[in-house]
């Protein structure tokens, strides 16, 4: 049995701990190390005969400590928008991966990430490069939208029966569930000759697509209503939707017109070894 081990960085988060559920059921608990930024929010995966280690982002110093004898490493991209910005917590991983000898680097980076223009993409354009120039061998993860990203809205209008503001028209997301691609990152984690790069997504769909899903899955008997970017946050806003949902969709709502996260691919499924979960079926776990 190979005594190789593997690394989950913020293993706490939603992410990482999904991870590393699928990790276990492919290596040994003993070859598995998870870190956090706190002891404390380790202490149920260590539970699991997980090894935790203190590793911070912003702090080079615990991450040259927390990588040393690790082979393989999961690297989950960091929360835009913290005191240190993200393409430098994401420089000192990579630096320290380096300098501790890892061999393989698995990061999670954004769909379609060379040609895409959303807001978000900057930061994993440059990791993907320090990456590729650190001399290590990687795999790209290169992850389209969570649908748990708006669950809130789909909330909404599933459970309140509020109407669906539509100002995407035939503009499509890639949407799969976060439990998916975290399983697709364990599994070529533990790959003997991954490919460089997997475009990670669920088959792309219509936000009035998503709404007719919904619609069948709570039997809410809400509107989907078509409207422009303009007019959808005035929408939103009369109908009381939360301040959050309409910030986050007008924070968003360009990036989705210009097709940022419509993209199409194989990869989640063939890494799987099974179609991803069907819309309706996606949004029955969510919402159960």
């Amino acid at each position: 049995m190979s005594s190789e081990k593997y690394l989950v960085t913020l293993a706490n988060s939603h992410f990482g701990t999904l991870a590393i559920e699928t990790l276990l059921k492919e290596v040994p608990a003993k070859n598995i190390i998870g870190t956090v930024r706190d002891l404390k929010k380790g202490e149920k995966l260590k539970a699991k005969g997980i090894e935790i280690r203190v590793a911070d982002y912003s702090k080079p110093e615990t991450l040259k400590e927390a990588f040393k004898g690790v082979d393989k490493l999961l690297f989950i991209s960091s929360i835009p928008g913290q005191a240190v910005p993200r393409d430098i917590q994401h420089k000192n991983v990579v630096d320290a991966a380096k300098e501790c000898g890892v061999k393989f680097i698995a990061y999670t980076s954004l769909i379609n990430c060379e040609n895409n223009v959303a807001l978000l993409s900057g930061d994993h354009k440059k990791t993907e490069k320090m990456i590729k120039e650190s001399g290590i061998k990687y795999s790209l993860l290169r992850n389209n939208w969570y649908l748990e990203n708006d669950l809130l809205l789909w909330k909404k209008c599933g459970i309140e029966g509020k109407n669906l503001w539509d100002a995407l028209g035939e503009q499509k997301i890639g949407y799969a569930l976060r439990r998916e691609y975290a399983e697709a990152a364990a599994k070529v984690l533990v790959m003997k000759n991954p490919k460089n790069i997997y475009e990670l997504t669920g088959k792309p769909r219509t936000l009035k697509e998503v709404g007719e899903a919904l619609k069948k899955v709570t039997k809410k008997d809400f509107k989907i209503i078509e409207v422009t970017k303009e007019k959808m946050e005035e929408k939103m806003k009369e109908e009381g939707y939360d301040e959050y949902i309409v910030g986050t969709w007008s924070f968003m709502i360009n990036d989705y017109l210009k097709g940022c996260l419509n993209f199409e691919s194989n990869d989640l499924k063939d890494v799987l070894g099974r179609e991803p979960a069907s819309l309706e079926d996606g949004l029955k776990e969510l919402l159960k």
